[in-house]
């Protein structure tokens, strides 16, 4: 099967914006996906105008989003234009294919509300890194490569963590490398599937439920400000 060309990504979504098909928005605020339907309203050139999502979602939206649809041949990456909460409308631009299906999350993930240090231990040696998102059975983390320049850490690596994911609680958990991904040239993200006990999974349960609650009182708390009364150029975010 041929790859589709990146390219070809803005003809593939207006193919589908002049049937008036609509698509799957996905955008991520703290570690939690907000998946909504947006339909197509007007095709430019290069941009495509779509019904705005719900302001909670608005307000989590940054560059890039991903769009996906089961008739779309891979995800697509888009950047947000202009989002205007009177009109209710949505421009995309920057359309480009990400080489990847859409496949959902089987889990929560949540962003810590601090940054939280971690000790990666594998191959009998320990190396620092900083949790970016915790799911029960997953966590992000990232390495500065600076410190270890000549590091490579291979997928199917087993590892072990400790972190305090809050200042009352250290958690130690086995895990395995699951993706990892260079992010320029001194970061290395790593995807881990972690192992908890049945203690530590009803207390990360609980965690994450309580931090997602947070992350959407945050989003509503937003959305009440950006809708008090203001000028109207401002309306725009």
């Amino acid at each position: 099967m041929m790859k589709p060309n990146p390219t070809d990504a803005l003809q593939a979504v207006k193919s589908l914006a002049f049937q008036q098909l609509p698509l799957n928005l996905v955008s991520n605020y703290k570690g939690l996906h907000f998946v909504e339907k947006i339909e197509p309203l007007k095709v430019g050139v290069d941009t495509i105008i779509f019904r705005a999502p719900r302001l909670q979602v608005c307000t989590t939206l940054r560059d890039p989003i991903y769009l996906h649809s089961r008739v779309l041949p891979e995800t697509v990456r888009a950047r947000p234009q202009m989002i205007n909460c009177t009109t209710m409308e949505l421009r995309l631009t920057d359309f480009t294919f990400n080489g990847n299906l859409w496949f959902d999350r089987l889990e929560q993930r949540v962003q810590p509300e601090r940054p939280v240090a971690t000790l990666l231990a594998m191959h009998r040696s320990v190396y620092s890194a900083t949790l970016r998102d915790i799911s029960l059975h997953g966590a992000g983390l990232m390495l500065y490569l600076g410190d270890y320049p000549d590091l490579d850490i291979l997928v199917n690596t087993q590892v072990d963590l400790r972190f305090d994911l809050t200042p009352q609680t250290r958690l130690s958990l086995h895990g395995r490398v699951i993706c990892r991904r260079r992010i320029g040239a001194a970061m290395l993200y790593l995807g881990v599937h972690i192992y908890p006990s049945n203690e530590q999974s009803i207390w990360l349960e609980n965690y994450i439920f309580r931090r997602k609650m947070d992350i959407l009182g945050e989003l509503d708390q937003q959305v009440h400000q950006r809708m008090e009364p203001q000028p109207v150029k401002d309306l725009y975010f």
